[in-house]
């Protein structure tokens, strides 16, 4: 039998004649089955007919029906085996039982599983053969990426979890796959998806047969040849020794099953163990190991289904799809808790399962409702329309009509249909729940956790130490959906279900970048919900021109509502015909309203008599507002005094508070006057009647959003709620619970009840809602707070959780209400203005925003640094320093002298770039900003640290670099060459000649980064494809498609510039308005004409076009002309927007929010994009060379001369703190006061130190500067004096040991 199996070592023989080993190994079968006496010819074309039935390659077996597996089984064969045989007893095709058997086993039937061949035939002829085990790893992983099934669909592997099952040499391709695999960005998805890899008698440490074969092979008559591969095999060999060394490593991620043969192998006359146990089994402290009663050959393969070894096999692979293939995985594909979501999370700030909502709403449903929209026609044709095309259906209705509850229905529909779906609910009780950030960032999450290529990308985000929980929602929509997740090859559509649209905060954005879901590569179903409004039909139908978007009304329901009435009555007392006959009746006046129905319920049910019933069915009204007016007088009359009052208190809370309270949050509000409550949920039911509901997470929320509607806009009401005085009076309570003498977070000990956190967060969210009153009680309490110790416990407690944006939130509030109050108070006496007060918070709201810029990090890593440490850096003037002197004790802090300024400085840092150099441009990226030096360098820096990080050197001037959008790839331009680079590995990729006789004004990396595209003087666009092995220059669109209609020939191009994916390209000719070509389609789509230049002639010169810039999110231009006027751009408009201003330079965010310009006098002026408002300016004497704005929104870098500024405004923190920016609709009135005013700086820049040194004894100390100034200061800032001038930095100080001399030396190399 052994003669017809094919295994690793099968033809391995053991005789001493060479002639005779020759004769012997070849009378033996093959794994073909033919003797291989035969000749080569005929085997070489039998063999080859045999491989369309033993295929090579990655081949599926069995394939379950519809969406994604559950796992990913995929086997692997050995030395001399095949796809196909090596797994089938005697070769049968019938015992072939990953086909025959596993799919037909229990917990197999969703798994797909998949075999693959390689050629490690090692009876094959030729000499010379160079492949080696780490080229058939490298096939193994290029066929998982790119193999397609019979239907020649992408595989998708990696989607799903990976079980690799490898026999022999198999077992050491899969380790050396894994190896290679988790350092391509091409592979990592997958090799992250693996969870398990049974090992079948896999040589992990070699064998001494695998020495012997070569050399039978190197002296074969039949003209065979020593393999690499059989060389590896050897006992102990290098190339064993490293793989095992590098698996060793990653080997704790997975799951490992080592199954050794305990039987002798026929080998030719003799039997011989192929592998001892010691080489089978790895000896990792996870890995399970158990024998097969086999020998090498019959591990792999089974008699029957019953073979104990097959059952041993069979049982492992399904303890491990067990763990990884529960219901949701088999329906949904997700498998987040066998991935490290860590960094993920971390990158989207993800602090709560998006799974609470769906799970509340889900529970509401009736089994048997809401399944009349599955036979409707708009859904239907939007379920199975072309799995290409990305398409929007609209569920619109009245308030009430159980949009949500149909919502979680659909979800759970479409995933039992084994759709990948993402969901997400917007709340208006939930202020973070309104949010289109949240809605992204959520959205982003759930499918990183099922699609592993978008987790990798994600990931890598994280590594660059990016956050977007306060990034605007354009910027997200950019960095996570547009250039990443629409760029992935996914051959199923996603669908999303997005429930009650009509209270997210901003649902035009939301809507408005929906819009760019046509042009990604993969296809998207989205379900709207929600009420039907003006502005979201408006919104809607532009939509509609660039995807499909059908409407259907949720008017359907009614037998829905007959289903969910007779549930309900089956409580109610009586006999059937009486419940019939309420059942119709409610049916016919709920107007299919489910939210009216469940109020009526409530008092029907309540009911005694039939009679009460029909007289409660004629007095209830049929519409909404009315039936609350009628809950709120019933609660009038029957409440008491004191019920009341805690009526109003809880309505007060619910309705205006930032977020959902817990009950036992609310509980711990409502001290201390109403302290006590014996049961706060059933206080709550009595006295504020079906007004308020509390859902399954002990939630306490209105009913629905139409009763905070009514009881805010009926004041008449004894339990109507005032917003202005209802937050006032919440902000009182939260700053009374920061103010309790027992709140302590300096000994670590955070407070234990649950109010605290929300009163830490939230006052300032009420303060700046509250009405400004002419009583200065609510100024007095913060005044109080702000001088009492409570301030630094409060700041503490925000550190500790992580909250310092809490701050700048703080001082936003602060800044708002004094401006309020200062509105009121002007109609009064200035005698009763409290400017002292008002100057106290003043201070304060500018000291909170610089802790956070200045020691956030410090601050959250060191919560109590705020009693010690970091008041004693605040400048003296400051109200943190102040407060702090007058409370520190003697031994609790440090003392720091010698303050260069007295106030808050916007500068943060400045240093000399290089001194043998000059400094030409400079760009933010993620985690670094990067500056180009007229040596040809690009020096990049932390922008944490702002230390030097690495350098690129082109090895000639840099006349142009860009950077992907991903931040991966740089590209540099010289006179010569263009290069490409690996930026974090610092490894240069391409070498580039540049064509003679032009000169590229721009260069830019396409969208999908296989290409880099110039346009240059010769008024060419180059495009250089780096995926192929001789990267190089080729035009693509030449001088004759830079002429317009009227056959206009334009001169040599004066500023170019391409937008951020090279699909566009903006050129301006002297003389001419700026033009925007579309390099796909070789045509011109826009023109900006001045007004002025508007009535012009063809002879006439149009103004002259200066520096632009692309806005990255928006598409729009800015720019300057020569006059210094900026203007603002759309290629699709036929107008412009203009600034009548002087500036010399402009440069626009990368979140597209803020611009920025420079003029000649050294001025700097932030600018809000979508307002053309000023926010921001500094003053500085010195020339700007080059500017940019963080990321992040927080800092501007500058250039003036041979140095680098970084300045951080208060101005920057407050918007880079805001939830949202000011592009958002929104938000557009909370900032719109901030924005009219403008934040001004005024900054000497001093030249920065070059050397420092300490006395030895008194510590005096010395420092000198860059221009040679020699200053000796004393311990006291007062007693610094000058005491030499030189010319050159000075580079040394050094005391003498009495402190009686100092000796200096400058860069010249002059000693003083």
């Amino acid at each position: 039998p052994h003669h017809q199996q094919t295994g690793t070592f099968s033809n391995t023989v053991n005789v001493h004649h060479a002639n005779a080993t020759t004769s012997n190994l070849y009378s033996c079968e093959d794994d073909t089955g033919h003797a291989r006496g035969s000749s080569a010819e005929v085997r070489r074309s039998e063999r080859s007919i045999e491989r369309h039935a033993d295929p090579l390659g990655l081949n599926v077996v069995y394939a379950p029906e519809g969406g994604i597996p559950a796992a990913d089984i995929i086997l692997i064969h050995g030395l001399g085996g095949t796809s196909r045989k090596t797994w089938s007893w005697n070769k049968d095709p019938q015992f072939f039982w990953p086909e025959k058997w596993l799919p037909s086993e229990l917990g197999f039937q969703q798994a797909r599983v998949l075999s693959f061949g390689y050629n490690a035939h090692f009876a094959s002829s030729g000499r010379g053969n160079i492949l080696n085990i780490a080229d058939f790893a490298k096939d193994l992983l290029f066929g998982m990426r790119y193999s397609l099934d019979h239907t020649s669909q992408e595989l998708e592997i990696g989607r799903a979890p990976i079980i690799f099952v490898a026999h022999s040499m198999g077992g050491l391709v899969v380790k050396k796959a894994f190896i290679l695999g988790q350092n391509d960005n091409q592979y990592r998805h997958m090799i992250a998806s693996t969870v398990a890899i049974l090992f079948l008698s896999t040589p992990h440490r070699g064998t001494n047969l695998a020495e012997i074969l070569n050399r039978i092979l190197a002296v074969s008559v039949f003209n065979h040849s020593a393999k690499q591969y059989i060389a590896e095999l050897k006992q102990n060999s290098p190339a064993l020794q490293d793989i095992n060394e590098q698996f060793r490593n990653i080997a704790p991620r997975i799951e490992i099953f080592s199954f050794f043969e305990t039987h002798q192998t026929a080998v030719g006359p003799k039997k011989v163990m192929v592998l001892e146990k010691d080489s089978s089994i790895l000896g990792y402290p996870n890995e399970v190991s158990k024998p097969l009663d086999a020998d090498h050959h019959n591990v792999c393969k089974y008699s029957s289904q019953k073979d104990h070894n097959y059952l041993s096999v069979r049982n492992a692979l399904r303890s491990v799809l067990g763990r990884v293939s529960r219901l949701e995985i088999i329906t949904h594909a997700s498998f987040v808790d066998k991935l490290d979501m860590s960094k993920v999370e971390a990158l989207l700030a993800i602090s709560s399962s998006p799974g609470e909502d769906y799970e509340y709403f889900q529970s509401r449903w009736m089994q048997g409702s809401c399944e009349w929209i599955l036979l409707r026609t708009q859904y239907q044709a939007w379920l199975a329309g072309d799995s290409g095309l990305s398409r929007i259906l609209w569920l619109h209705g009245v308030p009430g009509c159980g949009k949500s509850v149909l919502s979680a229905f659909l979800l759970g529909q479409l995933r039992d249909m084994g759709h990948s779906c993402q969901y997400f609910f917007f709340r208006f009780g939930d202020k973070a729940k309104r949010s289109v950030n949240l809605m992204l960032r959520s959205i982003a999450y759930q499918i990183a956790a099922e699609i592993p290529e978008l987790r990798f990308q994600l990931e890598k985000l994280a590594d660059d130490a990016v956050r977007l929980e306060k990034a605007e929602s354009r910027i997200i929509w950019q960095k996570v959906f547009i250039s990443r997740l629409f760029t992935l090859r996914i051959r199923q559509p996603l669908y999303w279900i997005l429930d009650a649209l009509d209270e997210c905060e901003s649902p035009q954005l939301l809507l408005s970048l929906l819009s760019s879901i046509s042009s990604s590569q993969l296809s998207l179903r989205i379900i709207l919900v929600g009420r039907s409004t003006e502005i979201l039909s408006t919104a809607l139908q532009q939509l509609e021109p660039s995807i499909q978007v059908d409407r259907l009304a949720v008017d359907q329901a009614k037998g829905d509502l007959e289903l969910y009435v007779t549930q309900e009555m089956q409580y109610m007392r009586g006999d059937q015909h009486l419940k019939t006959r309420v059942i119709q009746r409610i049916c016919d006046m709920a107007k299919g309203n489910f939210l009216w129905v469940h109020l009526v319920l409530k008092e029907i049910l309540q009911c005694h008599t039939a009679v009460a019933i029909d007289q409660a069915l004629e007095e209830l009204p049929s519409e909404l507002e009315p039936l609350y007016r009628r809950m709120e007088a019933a609660l009038s009359r029957t409440s008491k005094a004191a019920d009341r009052g805690l009526a109003k208190a809880i309505f007060t809370w619910v309705i205006c508070s930032q977020r959902a309270l817990m009950l036992e949050e609310l509980s711990e509000a409502l001290e201390p006057e109403f302290s006590h409550i014996l049961d706060i949920q059933v206080s709550i039911s009595q006295v504020c009647g079906e007004f308020i509901v509390i859902d399954a997470g002990s939630r306490v929320e209105l009913v629905h959003q139409t009763a905070r509607e009514y009881l805010v806009k009926t004041p008449s009401l004894e339990h109507s709620i005032t917003l202005g005085l209802g937050h006032q009076d919440l902000s009182r309570k939260c700053i009374t619970r920061l103010s309790r003498p027992f709140l302590r977070t300096r000994n670590n000990r955070l407070g234990t009840q649950t109010f605290l956190h929300y009163a830490a967060t939230s006052w300032p969210f009420h303060l700046s809602r509250s009405a400004a009153l002419r009583d200065n009680s609510m100024l007095f309490m913060l005044v109080q707070f702000f001088q009492s110790a409570h301030v630094f416990a409060w700041i503490s407690l925000l550190a500790a959780i992580d909250h310092l944006k809490t701050l700048v939130y703080s001082s936003h509030g602060l800044t708002s209400y004094l401006g309020r109050k200062a509105r009121v108070d002007a109609e009064s006496s200035p005698l009763t203005h409290k400017l002292q007060e008002k100057e106290v918070l003043e201070l304060w709201a500018i000291d909170l925003v610089k802790i956070v810029g200045k020691f956030g990090a410090q601050l959250v890593n060191h919560p109590n640094s705020i009693y010690t440490l970091i008041p004693s850096f605040c400048p003296t003037t400051t109200m943190i320093s102040q407060h702090f002197r007058r409370n520190r004790a003697a031994t609790d802090s440090i003392a720091v002298t010698g303050f260069s300024q007295q106030q808050w400085d916007d500068c943060l840092s400045k240093f000399s770039v290089g001194r043998d150099c000059q400094s030409l441009k400079i760009t933010c990226m993620d985690r670094h900003f990067v500056i180009s030096t007229s040596d040809g360098k690009l020096r990049l820096f932390d922008t944490v640290t702002g230390q030097p990080w690495h350098h690129i050197a082109h090895g000639e001037r840099i006349l142009i670099y860009k950077f992907s959008t991903s931040y991966e790839r740089c590209v540099t331009y010289g006179f010569r060459e263009t290069k490409v680079w690996l930026v974090k590995e610092r490894r240069q990729l391409h070498s580039i000649k540049n064509p003679p006789h032009a000169k590229a004004l721009d260069v830019v990396f396409s969208g999908d980064e296989t290409a880099i595209i110039s346009c240059s003087d010769d008024k060419s666009i180059r495009r250089c494809l780096l995926d192929t092995s001789d990267p190089t220059w080729h035009v693509v669109e030449g001088d004759h498609n830079f002429g317009s209609t009227d056959g206009t020939t334009y001169n040599s191009p004066r500023r170019v510039l391409f937008n951020a994916v090279g699909t566009e390209v903006a050129v301006a000719f002297r003389g001419f308005p700026l033009l925007v070509w579309d390099i796909e389609g070789a045509e011109l789509i826009g023109r900006c004409e001045r007004d002025s230049d508007r009535n012009k002639s063809r002879q006439d010169l149009y103004s002259e076009v200066g520096p632009l810039c692309w806005n990255p999110i928006t598409g729009h231009i800015l720019g300057l002309y020569k006059d210094g006027c900026i203007f603002k751009w759309h290629p699709l408009e036929s107008y412009s927007q203009e600034i009548r201003t002087v500036e010399t330079g402009i440069h626009c965010s990368p979140d597209g929010a803020l611009f920025l310009t420079s003029n000649s006098d050294g001025m700097l002026k932030v600018w809000n994009f979508h307002h053309l408002t000023m926010i921001y300016q500094l003053s500085c004497h010195s020339p700007v060379t080059d500017m940019a704005l963080s990321v992040d929104g927080r800092r501007i870098y500058d250039l003036r001369e041979s140095f680098c500024n970084i300045w951080e405004p208060n101005a920057l923190i407050r918007l880079a703190e805001a939830d949202e920016k000011s592009s958002e609709t929104s938000s557009t009135t909370a900032w719109s006061a901030q924005l009219s005013l403008v934040s001004k700086g005024l900054h000497e820049l001093s030249e920065p130190l070059t050397a420092l040194a300490i006395g030895p004894r008194t510590s005096p100390y010395c420092s000198g500067n860059e221009i040679g100034v020699v200053r000796l200061s004393g311990p006291d800032a007062e007693a610094s004096r000058q005491i030499a001038q030189g010319f050159m930095p000075v580079d040394h100080i050094v005391w003498s040991d009495n402190e009686d001399y100092l000796v200096t030396a400058d860069l010249g190399g002059r000693l003083n």
